[in-house]
């Protein structure tokens, strides 16, 4: 018989501050050099020895994989806030190029953590359903304001998304991913630019 599982207790002071000290060194790293991160270099330059990055993450992996949900939890977050905008258009638009920043860094996270948003019960799957519905609130304020196509959907929206960070990103035009996305709004849009 399984005993029930302990609480867990709350971090020490010392030890939330090297968890977020490490958690941020991973994520500059990560957006530098993808999922080729080097703990060892990861623990020095958050001030830590490499027994307290391997006390709070046992793998790279779950290294990584704190990584994503911060950020997929730091995006989720925003579109709550942006949800009381006063125009919901713009908070919307905010929140899509948010987003295409974070496909591509996600897409540089490696194919373990793409895949395990496909794998309902995973934390980064729950972690990112949260962060679709978040940003599907939104979509439907901007359509319920009569600036959004009513046929438009957040997952055909985020794919798209998804679609210009992939075939930027090895481009050579800096500016390329953001023509793209111009153009993915003007598509869902229902009334032209007042721009």
């Amino acid at each position: 018989m399984h005993e029930p599982a302990r609480a867990s207790r709350p971090m020490r002071a010392d030890a939330q501050r090297n968890y977020a000290s490490l958690l941020n060194t991973a994520r500059v790293a990560v957006s530098e050099r993808g999922a080729d991160i080097v703990l060892e270099d990861i623990a020095k330059s958050a001030g830590v020895a490499i027994g307290t990055l391997y006390r709070h993450f046992p793998t790279r992996q779950d290294l990584l994989e704190a990584v994503f949900l911060d950020e997929t939890n730091e995006l989720r977050a925003r579109a709550e806030a942006l949800a009381s905008a006063p125009v919901p258009f713009d908070a919307l638009m905010s929140w899509l190029r948010l987003q295409m920043d974070f496909a591509a860094f996600g897409r540089s996270m490696g194919a373990a953590i793409m895949a395990a948003k496909h794998v309902p019960g995973t934390r980064i799957y729950e972690a990112n359903k949260a962060m679709h519905e978040a940003g599907a609130v939104l979509l439907q304020r901007a359509q319920a304001a009569g600036e959004i196509r009513p046929d438009v959907h957040m997952l055909d929206v985020i794919r798209l998304v998804y679609g210009i960070a992939l075939v930027n990103e090895r481009a050579s035009d800096p500016d390329g991913a953001n023509r793209m996305l111009d153009l993915v709004i003007a598509g869902i849009r229902t009334q032209p630019s007042r721009n």
